[in-house]
């Protein structure tokens, strides 16, 4: 019985995957994809990388989405056995008090609180403050240091603790939809090409530690050498008070997906994505970028002796916090675009 895109993504969205901690991510990732491709395998960094014969096999298209998540790591033990913690990522410091979150290690998952002095008790001055990680601390409840250390190690990681939930219709809300809907794209891009074959060479690539500096995708890259590379990530929904569309673009969720154009994007394919979104009555939305991306598109790009690239996004609200939103509207309609492109014989 086929496994629904619910399912799918609901079962990625509950396997932990910080930077660096990504192998839970990649076996499942490898599980969905083993019936739809032709080779697997993962390589010296950790990447999957799975690829489906085309009828071109002299060209080679990479889609890529990366696996990995923010999070954060145990540093220290104090004598009263409470955590002290580092981030693994870009984390608004501000949004954990009070947080739930999961300890992972050998043993299994302990589950803490991030503590700080409740606001009954704070000076005055400090009731305004911006939290740096070492304002804050993690309380498992241990009695003293030696209880914690029986339950948790330093360099243990750490993620939020949520459950992802269906607000309406098609739009979630979970930790890690950055970029796990990537990783859904890219199952169902495999699942739509079954029994067809592209036009090229398709590389489906999970990219590892993309949120400290997109290093996955470098080794990723190198070692295919595509000719064309799509990276598939979130971007900043900006359909929500404070957002300004002058300054950060028009993004809606579900509004369809994101197309980028700026100096990180091949115009050759960023213009074919654009025409075939029109022809097939694809809802797509377009996002300026004038600088680099900040996305797998950036090394992605300047791999080897160079890779023709674009970025596709999926709109999120409330990126890297414990709730992001996304709709699986727009993940629907990029599944569309991208099937399309990998029919696409983009030297003819």
């Amino acid at each position: 019985m086929e496994i629904t895109k619910e399912n799918i993504l609901k079962d990625l969205l509950m396997t932990p995957s910080p930077s660096g901690s990504e192998q839970p991510i990649i076996k499942k990732m490898a599980m969905f994809l083993k019936d739809y491709i032709d080779e697997l395998t993962i390589d010296n960094y950790g990447n999957l990388i799975a690829l489906k014969y085309g009828a071109n096999s002299n060209k080679k298209l990479m889609l890529a989405a990366h696996a990995d998540e923010v999070g954060m790591m145990v540093t220290h033990i104090d004598n009263n056995g409470f955590l002290s913690f580092q981030e693994i990522g870009g984390i608004d410091t501000n949004l954990l008090p009070g947080q739930r979150v999961e300890i992972h290690n050998h043993q299994g998952v302990v589950t803490g609180i991030i503590g700080k002095k409740p606001i009954h008790l704070q000076d005055r001055d400090a009731k305004a403050k911006d939290y740096d990680a070492e304002d804050l601390w993690i309380d498992i409840a241990a009695k003293d240091k030696e209880e914690a250390e029986s339950k948790v190690e330093v360099g243990d990681y750490i993620t939020y603790q949520t459950q992802p939930v269906v607000l309406q219709h098609d739009v979630w809300t979970s930790k890690a939809l950055d970029d796990k809907v990537g990783l859904l794209t890219l199952v169902e891009v495999a699942k739509a090409l079954d029994g067809k074959q592209p036009a090229m060479d398709v590389y489906f690539v999970a990219s590892v530690q993309e949120e400290l500096g997109a290093r996955g995708i470098r080794t990723a890259a190198l070692g295919i050498n595509p000719d064309y590379g799509i990276a598939i990530d979130v971007t900043h929904a900006t359909d929500y008070p404070t957002c300004s569309p002058q300054k950060s673009g028009e993004i809606k969720v579900g509004n369809g997906i994101v197309i980028a154009k700026g100096p990180n994007i091949n115009k050759t394919i960023g213009r074919k994505l654009i025409d075939l979104a029109k022809q097939q009555n694809i809802k797509y939305q377009i996002e300026p970028i004038a600088r680099p991306t900040g996305t797998d598109a950036n090394f992605m790009q300047v791999s080897g002796t160079g890779v023709k690239t674009a970025l596709l996004s999926i709109p999120c609200r409330y990126m890297h916090s414990p709730n992001e939103i996304v709709s699986l509207v727009d993940v629907n309609e990029g599944v569309r675009l991208l099937t399309h492109f990998c029919d696409v014989e983009l030297d003819k």
